[in-house]
């Protein structure tokens, strides 16, 4: 299995009703971590007793997401392609620079890129927390 690239992969839906956007669990990593892929699916809600649809269909083609990191910068990955109602966002290190609760919007686009909507803002989304050391583990 030479040149193989192995990623982590994280994957969540996200619950959009009206203007709320709900995570059904925080996607939790530490500082240092990168190349982990986030996977989200995006379900509206058009009524609380309909099954929902996938937001990520037909016409949406490329999303990008949108970090307000706990100071407020705010950090945009690059526009990817959506598959199968999935988008794969490959967090890297640069992204995960401060410890704390992240918020984050998703931008989806059609086949041409012209922005089709963005989601509503899904409230502390993602937590960076600080991992146990910053070294390089001694192996036993």
């Amino acid at each position: 299995m030479l040149g193989v690239i192995i990623m982590l992969h994280i994957h969540r839906i996200i619950k959009v009703n009206q203007d709320v956007s709900i995570i059904d669990k925080p996607i939790v990593l530490y500082k240092g971590d990168h190349d982990v892929i986030i996977s989200l699916s995006i379900i509206n809600q058009k009524e609380k007793l309909s099954i929902g649809f996938n937001m990520i269909g037909n016409d949406t083609t490329h999303a990008q997401l949108v970090l307000v990191s706990p100071n407020t910068e705010v950090v945009m990955t690059n526009i990817v392609e959506c598959e199968n109602g999935v988008a794969d966002f490959i967090i890297g290190n640069k992204l995960l620079d401060e410890i704390g609760k992240y918020s984050f919007q998703i931008r989806l686009y059609d086949y041409d890129n012209d922005s089709l909507v963005t989601i509503p803002k899904v409230k502390d989304g993602l937590v960076v927390r600080e991992p146990i050391s910053y070294d390089n583990f001694n192996v036993l």
